[in-house]
C-alpha cells in the first residue's frame, strides 16, 4: 500500500492517511443520514471526526489507523445498506489488516442472525428459549459467516505461503503472548513489569487473565445493544481498548472514530459533555506528566506513572457508565423499515432530528 512512498513520493502515505480520514468523514454522514438524524447534524457530527486533532496527527506522522477506521465504519455502512456480501468480505480483510475487529463479530452475528431486528422474539418466550432462538443460526447469518471465515482463511493462506510461521506470530500468535512492560496507558504495564521480575509464569498469567473483562465487557454489550450497532461498537471498543494489556493514545482512535455515531442520542448538556471531555484530558495530562520525567530525565517516579494510569483506567470507567445511562437507545431496525418517527428531541445537541 505504501510502495508509492519510494517510487512516487515520500509523503504519499501520509497523504493517503489523511485522505481516508476525509473518506470517513463521508461515511460518518451518510450512515448518519440513514438513521434519520438531522442534515446540518450529521454534519456537526462528522467534522467532530475530521477536525479532532488526533486523528489528524496520527495520519500525519505516518500511521494507517485511518484505514482501519474506514474499514470498520464501511461495514456498518454496508450493513445498513443491507449489502451482506461486501459487508462480510470488508469485515474480514479489517480483520486480518488488525485484528482486533473480531470482537464486532458476535454483535454482527446477532444482528443479521434477526434480519436486523426484524425478526423479535414473542414477549412472553423464557430468557432460555429466546437464548437459543436468538443464537440458532439462519441462513443469512450461515452465509455472512461462510463468506467471512473464507476471505479470512484464504487471506492466511495466501500470506503464510508468501512468509511462513513468522506470519501467524507477528499477526495472531503475538496477541496472546505479548508482554508489554514498558509504560503507558494500561494499569496492566506496572503489575506486569513487576511479575516479569519475580517469575515469568506469573507474568503470563497475568497477561492471560487481562483477556477475562474484555470479554465480560464485549459479551454483555454485544447481548444488550446488538440492534445498535454503532452504539454497542462503540461501547465494546471503549471497554476493550480502557481494559487491554496495551493503551496508548492511536488505541483512542478505534472508539473515538465510532463517537460521532453516538452524538446524536446522548441525553446530556453541553456543560456536562464538556466535563467529561476536559477530565478525559486531564487524566492524560496527568499522566504525560510523570512519563515525561521518568523517560526523559531519568526519574524514579514509575509508580506515580502507575498511580496516572490507575486515574484514568477509573475515569474511563465512569465515561462509560455515564454514557450507558445517558445515551437513548436507537435500533438500526430504522435504517430499513418504513415506519413514520416523530421528531426526537436531542438534548446534548439541542436541535431535532426526524
Amino acid at each position: 500500500m505504501l510502495l508509492p512512498n519510494v517510487y512516487i513520493h515520500p509523503l504519499f502515505g501520509k497523504m493517503l492517511f489523511s485522505f481516508m480520514d476525509l473518506v470517513l468523514g463521508y461515511l460518518i454522514y451518510r450512515i448518519l443520514e440513514m438513521r434519520r438524524v438531522n442534515s446540518s447534524i450529521s454534519s456537526l457530527c462528522a467534522t467532530v471526526w475530521v477536525f479532532n486533532p488526533l486523528p489528524i496527527v496520527v495520519s500525519t506522522r505516518g500511521n494507517a489507523e485511518s484505514v482501519l477506521s474506514c474499514m470498520v465504519v464501511g461495514v456498518i455502512y454496508l450493513l445498513m445498506k443491507k449489502q451482506n456480501v461486501l459487508a462480510a468480505t470488508l469485515f474480514a480483510v479489517a480483520v486480518h489488516f488488525k485484528v482486533y475487529p473480531m470482537i464486532y463479530a458476535p454483535s454482527i452475528y446477532l444482528l443479521v442472525n434477526e434480519q436486523y431486528g426484524q425478526a423479535y422474539t414473542h414477549p412472553k418466550q423464557t430468557k432460555f428459549k429466546r437464548i437459543v432462538n436468538l443464537l440458532w443460526p439462519s441462513d443469512i447469518a450461515l452465509v455472512f459467516a461462510t463468506i467471512g471465515l473464507s476471505v479470512t482463511v484464504g487471506l492466511c493462506m495466501l500470506f503464510y505461503n508468501m512468509y511462513g510461521q513468522v506470519f501467524l506470530d507477528e499477526t495472531y500468535l503475538y496477541h496472546i503472548t505479548r508482554k508489554d512492560t514498558q509504560h503507558n496507558f494500561s494499569i496492566y504495564f506496572y503489575p506486569l513489569r513487576i511479575a516479569e521480575q519475580l517469575e515469568p509464569v506469573l507474568s503470563t498469567m497475568v497477561g492471560l487473565s487481562a483477556f477475562l473483562p474484555q470479554l465480560g465487557a464485549t459479551l454483555a454489550f454485544t447481548y444488550k445493544y446488538y440492534r445498535d450497532l454503532p452504539f454497542c461498537w462503540f461501547m465494546i471498543t471503549f471497554a476493550f481498548v480502557t481494559f487491554n494489556k496495551v493503551c496508548t493514545s492511536q488505541y483512542f482512535l478505534w472508539y473515538l472514530c465510532l463517537l460521532p455515531f453516538v452524538l446524536p442520542g446522548l441525553r446530556l448538556s453541553i456543560s456536562e459533555g464538556s466535563i467529561m471531555f476536559a477530565f478525559w484530558l486531564m487524566a492524560q495530562g496527568v499522566w504525560f506528566a510523570p512519563a515525561y520525567y521518568y523517560e526523559y530525565h531519568n526519574y524514579d517516579i514509575l509508580g506515580w506513572v502507575w498511580a496516572a494510569s490507575l486515574l484514568f483506567f477509573w475515569l474511563n470507567v465512569w465515561a462509560m457508565w455515564k454514557l450507558l445511562k445517558s445515551y437513548r437507545y436507537s435500533p438500526l431496525l430504522t435504517a430499513h423499515t418504513e415506519v413514520k418517527h416523530q421528531n426526537v428531541t436531542w438534548s446534548f445537541l439541542s436541535r431535532k432530528s426526524e
